[in-house]
């Protein structure tokens, strides 16, 4: 395994010098204004050379594999990113035919995936990462064809300081703020932010770029204690789209705009707005002044006496709304390097009236921006281009998404598409494209009413995992998917007559989980709980909704101390499954990189144990985990599952969290006519009519016996009569 660790040569790329920058405590005329300059970053390019040559999977190999790993960074950097000459990625990630690349922070943990698809959006370049060094794998799956990664350089740290500030009055009043609409634009430093509800659409000031291979980052952590910038986990980072740009690059005060779209997330598959809930409603223009309150959130740079660790992270601050020509508006708050491309907002209506772009806080007058009336940016907003472009037809699936396809291929989807307005559906161009270990079929769907399409998923080896798309056709002829990325992110499902649930835990109740504390634990024991975000890196909600989890202990200053603590399931009997799957979501927060971790282990008797994975720091956040019971342990009546962790040495903030835990099996044994819905099949009994009856009410297609297919009423439960009565052969 190569580890790269030599500096070649470094390049220092500083931020494009836009106009003169005064001195803070000279006073300026409007006429004189001052450009508030994004922070002046001072990242180096490390070559590497690193070439994974042309690799497969093992024809026997078993889903994903690793086929190349290799180690690169830069020593002593607060974070990094990596450049690629070539990579070469088969299918689309997570499907049987797919090869991908995860990359893995040492510092903290954090992962990004990425695929035959996203790779290209990230314009050959990774996430930001905390820490000097990633690891990259090469996964691939067999059949997905030769794959290879070529990686060319290390981009690092460190920032530098020394921005000019914009301040209104000698002290700096700004408070740390946690705004989800904002999000901070890498390495530039300027601020962009989600407006009007569109997914993937973002508006900034035009002397911040955007440009390629620069990154927008929403929920930003705090920088280091050296004012060093730390990355947010790669689920919060979205590469920009090229193609989306529309700018005028700074044109001065009041005519300094720019409006551009992001990709969707490679690990999440998320739009910035799916992930972050909300975003800013425009203004149609900035209203006269009345003594209106404005308010600017943003990512501005600091000095002393503020925190270093408050440099280039969200701060807010508000003041007096001061001056309007129409074109510039003005308004006295505290801003520096960094606050380029906020949001103004107006908090007498809530609505956004301006693009914060240059200093000029003095005798008169205050900071300045672009009025959001801006001609020019007024029809860019009106011509989205690349990613901007909303979607012209939206999917919906009045019966659910399957959660198995039956393999004789009985299974039917039914999917509701809608257009926007001034578009309409065309009904002859709607179809469900499946994807399996075989290829690929095209299904069309055939309109059962207006804007409601039907097809059958086609007949699959029982046990298969089957993934798919939908797409379809306006009458413009464009054309959109569901999920929007595919092919590079899929639904997926099992090819089953059903799929039998072992376990399955949302821990508002437990029972059968034990708990066992090390005799050095102090606090920080495994317990249920309804989580209260005490701020140290534990959860404030739980995962799946209802309420409660597993946290380790649920008070305000108590984290893990010692340890371990160890969280043990009753025992399953797993000893009829044919492919059992194991899935959780879970938390793992942890202060400091050290080797403190979250430690899965599987046991067929609850005596020995095998580890299944040890799971670094993830972040402040939930994060899933799925693996086959099978690949670590024989299956028997007597399986468990455990989760431990503990501080030791107790040097750190620690906090874990588990919720969601399931174990399911794919069921292949075939009923012997369509009223054989339940276990023990080829015997009709009472079980076959409780699971007509639960399907019937659920409008689950198995119980859809009778024309008209569709539809539930009395015919289904004739059918079902029917069938039940002429019994099993």
């Amino acid at each position: 395994m190569l580890k790269t660790t030599t500096l070649v040569a470094a390049l220092a790329i500083a931020a494009p010098a836009l106009a003169q920058a005064l001195a803070p405590d000279r006073e300026r005329t409007h006429d004189e204004p001052e450009l508030i300059a994004p922070p002046n970053f001072q990242e180096h390019v490390v070559p590497v050379e690193a070439d994974s040559g042309m690799v497969f999977a093992p024809a026997d190999a078993d889903g994903l594999v690793t086929v190349y790993a290799v180690e690169a960074g830069e020593p002593g950097a607060p974070w990094v990113r990596l450049r690629f000459d070539e990579v070469i990625l088969s299918g689309a990630a997570g499907t049987p035919m797919g090869s991908m690349l995860a990359i893995t922070s040492l510092a903290d943990g954090a992962v990004q995936y990425l695929d035959a698809v996203s790779i290209k959006q990230w314009n050959l370049h990774t996430a930001y990462f905390n820490g000097d060094t990633v690891r990259v794998e090469l996964l691939a799956a067999p059949g997905a064809g030769a794959s290879r990664v070529r990686i060319s350089a290390v981009i690092a740290g460190p920032v530098l300081e020394g921005e000019p500030r914009s301040l209104c009055g000698g002290v700096d009043d700004r408070v740390l703020s946690s705004d989800p609409r904002a999000g901070r634009i890498m390495p530039i430093g300027c601020t962009a932010w989600l407006f009007n509800d569109r997914s993937n659409c973002l508006i900034t000031a035009g002397h911040c770029g955007p440009a390629t291979n620069q990154v927008i980052q929403f929920n930003v952590p705090l920088s280091t204690a050296g004012g060093s910038p730390v990355a947010p986990p790669p689920e919060d980072q979205y590469p920009v789209d090229p193609a989306s740009i529309q700018t005028n690059g700074g044109g001065g005060v009041g005519n300094d705009w720019s409006t551009f779209g992001v990709f969707d997330n490679s690990n999440t598959g998320l739009s910035p707005l799916a992930a972050q809930g909300d975003s800013y409603t425009l203004a149609s223009e900035a209203p006269p002044v009345a003594g209106q309150t404005i308010t600017v959130s943003g990512y501005g740079s600091t000095t002393s006496p503020v925190p270093a660790t408050w440099y280039l992270v969200q701060k807010t601050h508000s003041g007096p709304y001061v001056f309007n020509d129409g074109a510039t508006i003005r308004y006295a708050m505290d801003t520096t390097g960094g606050n380029s491309g906020s949001a103004v907002l107006d908090e007498s209506t809530g609505l956004v009236i301006g693009i914060h772009t240059h200093a000029g806080c003095d005798s008169v007058g205050g900071n300045q921006g672009t009025n959001i009336s801006h001609a020019a940016l007024q029809t860019a907003l009106a011509n989205p281009q690349g990613v901007c472009v909303p979607p012209g037809i939206s999917f919906d699936y009045p019966l659910g998404l399957p959660a198995s396809v039956d393999p004789d291929g009985s299974t039917i989807l039914r999917v509701a598409m809608s257009a926007d307005e001034g578009l309409s559906v065309d009904a002859s161009a709607a179809v469900l494209h499946i994807v399996t270990k075989s290829g690929e079929t095209l299904v069309p769907l055939a309109q059962v009413s207006p804007g409601v399409f039907e097809g059958a998923f086609p007949p699959a080896d029982c046990g298969d995992t089957v993934s798919y798309y939908v797409s379809g056709d306006d009458t413009d002829g464009g054309t959109y998917n569901d999920p929007r990325p595919a092919p590079a992110q899929l639904y997926s499902t099992y090819a089953a007559t059903a799929i039998s649930v072992a376990a399955d835990f949302d821990f508002e109740t437990a029972p059968g989980w034990s708990v066992v504390n090390d005799p050095t634990l102090t606090t920080g024991a495994w317990a249920i709980a309804v989580p209260a975000g005490h701020g140290r890196g534990d959860p404030s909600s739980d995962f799946d909704g209802s309420g409660r989890c597993y946290v380790t202990d649920n008070s305000v200053n108590a984290d893990i101390d010692g340890g371990p603590t160890t969280l043990t399931s009753p025992a399953f009997d797993l000893s009829g499954a044919t492919d059992p799957i194991m899935s959780f979501a879970a938390w793992f927060s942890n202060s400091a990189a050290d080797a403190d971790r979250l430690t899965i282990e599987l046991s067929p008797d609850g005596a020995a144990w095998s580890l299944v994975e040890s799971i670094p720091s993830q972040g402040d956040a939930w994060f899933e985990r799925s693996y086959r019971v099978a690949d670590h342990i024989a299956l028997g009546a007597g399986v468990r599952v455990r989760f431990s962790v503990g501080d030791v040495p107790n040097n750190s903030v620690l906090e874990a969290a588990l919720d969601a835990f399931s174990i399911f099996d794919v069921v292949c044994d075939a009923g012997c006519n369509p009223s054989d819905l339940a276990e023990p099949f080829g015997v009709l009994d009472f079980s076959d009519v409780t699971a007509f009856l639960t399907a019937f009410g659920a409008s689950d297609p198995a119980a859809d016996l009778a024309v008209p297919f569709g539809v539930f009423d009395f015919s289904d439960v004739i059918a079902f009569l029917d069938a039940f009565t002429n019994g099993c052969p």
